[in-house]
């Protein structure tokens, strides 16, 4: 009873973040000229005292690591990655056969795998809910940093980083695309922190 309790507790302490993790997304969306200004000037608070003492670009580093490392502690302990691990040998395996038996011409076979395939869609449901779990999560996190760094380049529109290869370029110039040289920065430090930190939190399905 005591389990079940605790669970219970559990469940509704995670729906709660994820209702205030949507409802940033929903008021970015809905009320960005109002939200988003709030959101940034109250992160600028916290985040004012860091990018007094050093340059953007390292600040920008700071934030894709604070972000990656709640991403991937996040994913370590809202996902069941035995499930996922599951779920997809067996997509692979019956995806396999299913070729197999379409080569070959086995109606009946064939039947047999799509019968196997509906009974999967369960899992498959568990795992997307699973997937979506994180997401909202990270919105607390992510949204309002994003904000705030949107928000400090558009009062500051001649900061500057020297990139390899690109040279000094404007960080709010467009790199390609729709993407900012700040956010080109900010993906390659994410990806080199997130393989640290999963390795590090060993996240994700073993081979």
């Amino acid at each position: 009873m005591a389990e079940k309790k605790k669970r219970s507790l559990m469940d509704t302490i995670q729906m709660i973040i994820l209702g205030i993790g949507f409802a940033i997304l929903l008021g970015s969306t809905f009320f960005a000229n109002e939200f988003r200004p709030i959101v940034a000037g109250t992160v600028d608070v916290i985040i004012s005292p860091i990018t007094a003492t050093m340059p953007f670009y390292i600040v920008v580093l700071v934030i894709a690591a604070i972000v990656t490392f709640f991403a991937n502690f996040i994913q370590k302990y809202t996902v069941d990655w035995e499930l996922m691990r599951r779920v997809q040998e067996k997509s692979r395996a019956l995806q396999k056969e299913y070729r197999e038996a379409q080569l070959a011409g086995d109606k009946k076979r064939l039947e047999k795998l799509q019968q196997e395939q509906m009974a999967m869609l369960e899992d498959q449901t568990a795992m997307s809910k699973q997937q979506l779990k994180p997401m909202g999560f990270l919105m607390i996190i992510s949204v309002p940093l994003f904000f705030w760094a949107f928000w400090y380049l558009g009062n500051h529109p001649d900061l500057t980083m020297v990139f390899p290869f690109w040279g000094e370029k404007k960080m709010m110039d467009g790199a390609f695309f729709v993407f900012q040289y700040w956010i080109v920065w900010s993906f390659i430090c994410s990806m080199a922190i997130s393989q640290v930190i999963r390795k590090a939190f060993n996240v994700g399905i073993s081979s």
